[in-house]
């Protein structure tokens, strides 16, 4: 049986091969994964361990997560959680820095998929899983700016390319209306952002893709407050923030799905009420919002720059409300009903915050 081997390149924006060859001995493809990497994998894809727990999420939007045979100790969480019930009785390989290679081995699996770029790194697992003939792919799924390319990375080995393609298509036709009403603000008008993570203080450097969240603020139209600091996340003095003086603060939250209101507006009110950040336009202007992390961290990147645009430009997106896309894609994508809150203030009109809210 003929089988085609395409090789992806490495530009971000690529959506189609850029070679294809034919192979009469087996049916395998070779893709380059995100760590720069040519990696040839059985075609299609039937037998996946997964090393951390966004790929899980991915391939149940893409109809695949019967697919996996074996999962890391993050995403076995998400399973007692009752995030993921279809993979209850998949065995645990370890976890995403040290996985148990004799079990990984032991499952026989077509491809394990694993982080691009933390230790230990896609080579030194390939070099451990090589005598068993098993395929090591790093894809992140973590970053706005590469996660077109890794979804269609994957949908091509699973055969799913129809179904890449569309799920592809519901958020970048969002990004791409955030972009087209974005495109005409001046540069100095437009927001400046300030993010913290869970600690006081923690923030994130934009020099490079890092963690991803300054792409979340570029892809809304607005300008990260460190750009020139490519550390994926750092400890910044009050007084920078101050002096870099944003227009709007986000404050991320492990709250989310599972959450009320009061939860969310103590932060908020406990971050507007610094005493340092006082003389900022985002204190002064009331512009001081809560995200979570279900809407701006791991594979939920994606969502990024739908709230953040709401949020930095509510005046150019009245009309958008991105709690309706996160409706539709909890139980289009996901099977799961939508409930929660994402941010606060919300902004939205559209839905009723106290009937999307566990009380």
């Amino acid at each position: 049986m003929l089988a085609l081997t395409v090789v992806f390149s490495g530009c971000i924006s690529q959506s189609s091969p850029e070679e294809t060859s034919i192979s009469e001995e087996k049916n395998t493809v070779t893709v380059q994964d995100s760590a720069g990497r040519y990696v040839e994998v059985p075609y299609p894809v039937e037998k996946i361990v997964v090393l951390w727990d966004n790929p899980p999420e991915e391939l149940r939007s893409l109809d695949a997560i019967d697919r996996i045979v074996g999962i890391d100790a993050e995403t076995k969480k998400k399973v007692d959680s009752g995030f993921f019930p279809e993979l209850a009785d998949v065995p645990v390989v370890g976890t995403w820095d040290e996985p148990d290679y004799e079990k990984i081995a032991e499952l026989n699996p077509d491809v394990v998929i694993m982080l691009s770029s933390y230790p230990p790194l896609p080579d030194d697992v390939q070099k451990k899983l090589e005598p068993f003939g098993i395929a090591v792919v790093g894809l992140d799924f973590y970053m706005v700016d590469s996660w077109e390319r890794e979804v269609r990375t994957l949908g091509f080995m699973l055969g799913e390319d129809e179904k890449a393609d569309e799920y592809i298509s519901f958020f970048t036709d969002e990004w791409a209306m955030i972009k087209e009403r974005t495109k005409d603000i001046p540069d100095e008008e437009k927001k400046k952002v300030y993010f913290e993570g869970l600690d006081p203080y923690l923030t994130y450097g934009g020099a490079d893709y890092g963690c991803g969240i300054p792409g979340m603020v570029r892809a809304a139209g607005g300008i990260d407050l460190f750009p020139e600091i490519s550390a994926y996340s750092f400890e910044v003095d009050p007084e920078e923030i101050s002096l870099r003086n944003p227009d709007v603060i986000l404050k991320g939250t492990t709250s989310g799905y599972l959450s009320n209101t009061s939860e969310f507006s103590e932060i908020q009110q406990d971050v507007a009420g610094r005493p340092e950040l006082a003389n900022t336009n985002a204190v002064k202007n009331s512009n001081v919002f809560v995200i979570s992390w279900e809407v701006a961290a791991g594979s939920r990147k994606k969502f990024g720059p739908m709230y953040l645009a709401k949020a930095l430009y509510p005046e150019m997106f009245e009309d958008y409300d991105p709690d309706l896309i996160t409706q539709k894609y909890f139980e289009d994508y996901q099977g799961i009903n939508y409930q929660g809150i994402y941010l606060y203030p919300s902004l939205n009109a559209s839905l009723n915050e106290t009937e999307n809210t566990v009380l």
